[in-house]
């Protein structure tokens, strides 16, 4: 499960999007999947490919605040919100497990047959013409701090636009399975 957390670090210091305050809040959160008990594994960046086996498992709920969580250790999007951004697409906050306060964001896409793929956008790899119009600037570490939920949905939408009809890299796969029960 110490896997789990190093590959959600890794993936967040790609240099994401994130904020200081949720950008996302309770009123605007939408509920993409069902609940219910769900395999996760990361996908390698250079094959496109699942790494062996699932590195997490659990059932996955949804709260009264509209956040998604587990009471499984490790859960990678422990207490995330979604925001539809059209057909399967949505867009994924994610807090931070530890340190300050902050949100990173990704997108997320929901397939027939309970299989969620996400992928956690570079803002470095937006066209620097689309950062400049929306007023995003990368810092020393590659990351773009963003303030409100409409540059947010802007940067995001640009980012689709801009990589549409190619194959975007995939980081994980979630996929929902029948708990085993014990004794059967």
């Amino acid at each position: 499960m110490r896997l789990v957390g190093i590959i959600a670090l890794a993936a967040m210091a790609a240099g994401c999007f994130y904020s200081e305050d949720e950008l996302i809040s309770r009123r605007l959160a939408g509920e993409p999947f069902e609940t219910g008990y769900y395999l996760h594994a990361p996908v390698d960046p250079e094959t496109g490919e699942e790494w062996g086996g699932a590195t997490w498992e659990g059932e996955i709920r949804k709260g009264r605040q509209r956040r998604y969580y587990s009471r499984v250790d490790d859960f990678p999007h422990n207490n995330a919100r979604f925001r539809s951004m059209g057909g399967t697409v949505w867009l994924a906050q994610v807090p931070a497990r530890d340190g300050p306060e902050a949100y990173s964001y990704g997108l997320l896409w929901v397939y027939e047959g309970d299989v969620i793929a996400y992928h956690i956008p570079d803002c470095t790899g937006l066209a620097e013409a689309a950062r400049t119009g929306l007023g995003l600037a990368p810092d020393e570490e590659g990351l773009c701090h963003i303030d409100d939920l409409g540059t947010l949905e802007s940067a995001m939408s640009a980012y689709l636009a801009q990589f549409e009809g190619e194959d975007m890299r995939i980081d994980g796969i979630y996929r929902r399975v029948d708990q085993a029960q014990p004794g059967e």
